[in-house]
């Protein structure tokens, strides 16, 4: 509905000839005709300094005269920021008279031609779902959503949402195509279908997208648009959720992309560093290992000693530590793969041999020698046939 300005518009008298100033109706006076439609007449008037808008049928005929009514009885209770207020319906000496609020502002398509910022289309439909959700929730199917019908106010560019004269509840059936404009109309209501729904009004939804935002958001206003009703959006919450998440997918692309970029280096980064530290830990459990292997084996050499009277005898036990050692560092050290590993494993080993082999030295050479000792000649040669029996005492050397 467009408002003219009311100086440019032609004074009229809804009585048929033009009204002095003064006459009133209802208390309403100064009416002046501000548009006519295929079923109405709408005209501006004044009530105690306040401007409203009155709405009447064209004709009078019942028929129009009862939308005029089911248009009122529909608005009852409705209160909502972008939904336009219907105060009340006036049994007027020409008939029935809508009043509703005086809003200044231009039509949609008058807005748009404006070219508004990509935010304000954004808050414009924004306001837009949230009007119909509304109405929904209540029951109510507009039926007749165009440019035509939505406002967008001078003084915050708010949108308003007006004309139910073809609303529908989900308790009664009207003929609702009456009056509607095919282009916005889905084909369901064009065809009179008595399964009209929500969705029909997501239909209309969908070709106002178009005129909004064009090409973008395309893939909303299409599934919007879909001829098949039940494959467009079950209801205004399913499409509202999807217009939240209209960018979901260029976030998720940037996100990936930002990860790639910033966030995966850290992750591999920290990731090597994970690995470097357990690999340390598990090499350094390996040289632990090899400490307290090559000391079992010196406690075993030590005891032994320890029960020997002689140097001579006590010696002979070196061997069998360094042949226990050499056994451990073919089966341990030796088959490590890695070079670098091998070396280490390697000198851990030399160090603990090294190591225990000067303390089992030290405990044998404090024994005393046979050669040395006051026996007699006898036990001296008993004791040189014993030691010439055992196995010769073989120095070591790390493979």
């Amino acid at each position: 509905m467009t408002i003219k300005n009311v100086s440019m518009v032609e004074e009229s008298n809804i009585f048929g000839g033009a009204p002095e100033m003064g006459d009133t109706t209802q208390g309403f006076h100064d009416f002046k005709l501000l548009k006519t439609t295929a079923n109405a007449s709408l005209y501006l008037a004044f009530k105690a300094g306040k401007r409203f808008l009155i709405k009447t049928t064209k004709d009078n005929s019942e028929r129009q005269n009862k939308m005029l009514h089911r248009e009122y009885e529909l608005s009852i209770g409705c209160d909502h920021p972008h939904l336009v207020h219907i105060y009340t319906i006036e049994d007027l000496p020409f008939g029935a008279g809508l009043v509703m609020e005086y809003i200044e502002g231009r039509t949609l398509d008058k807005y748009l031609a404006e070219n508004p910022s990509k935010k304000e289309r954004n808050r414009i439909f924004s306001e837009l779902l949230s009007a119909v959700g509304y109405l929904h929730k209540r029951g109510v199917i507009h039926n007749d959503l165009k440019p035509e019908n939505i406002l967008i106010t001078h003084a915050d560019n708010s949108l308003k949402l007006i004309d139910f004269g073809l609303a529908d509840s989900d308790a009664e059936y009207v003929m609702r195509t009456i009056g509607c404009t095919p282009r916005y109309a889905s084909p369901e209501l064009q065809a009179q279908s008595r399964e009209i729904d929500a969705r029909s009004d997501i239909y209309s939804i969908g070709v106002l997208m178009r005129e909004i935002f064009g090409r973008r958001h395309h893939r909303i206003a299409e599934r919007c648009c879909h001829a098949n009703a039940e494959e467009r959006y079950e209801n205004i919450s399913a499409l509202q959720r999807a217009w939240c998440n209209r960018n979901l997918p260029q976030k998720v692309l940037l996100g990936m992309v930002v990860a790639t970029i910033f966030v995966l280096p850290f992750i591999f980064w920290g990731q090597a560093k994970l690995n470097e530290r357990n690999e340390r830990m598990e090499r350094e459990q390996l040289f632990r290992q090899i400490e307290c292997d090559v000391e079992r084996v010196y406690k075993v050499a030590t005891d032994s000693v320890s029960r020997e009277v002689y140097y001579e005898f006590a010696s002979s036990h070196l061997l069998v530590f360094f042949e226990e050692l050499a056994k451990y560092q073919s089966e341990h050290i030796t088959p490590i793969v890695d070079m670098e590993l091998n070396t280490l494993a390697g000198n851990v080993y030399i160090h603990a041999l090294n190591k225990y082999h000067a303390r089992l030295v030290e405990q044998i050479e404090s024994l005393p020698k046979i050669y040395k000792s006051n026996l007699p000649v006898e036990e001296l040669i008993f004791y040189n046939n014993l030691l010439n029996e055992r196995k010769p005492y073989r120095p070591y050397r790390a493979k």
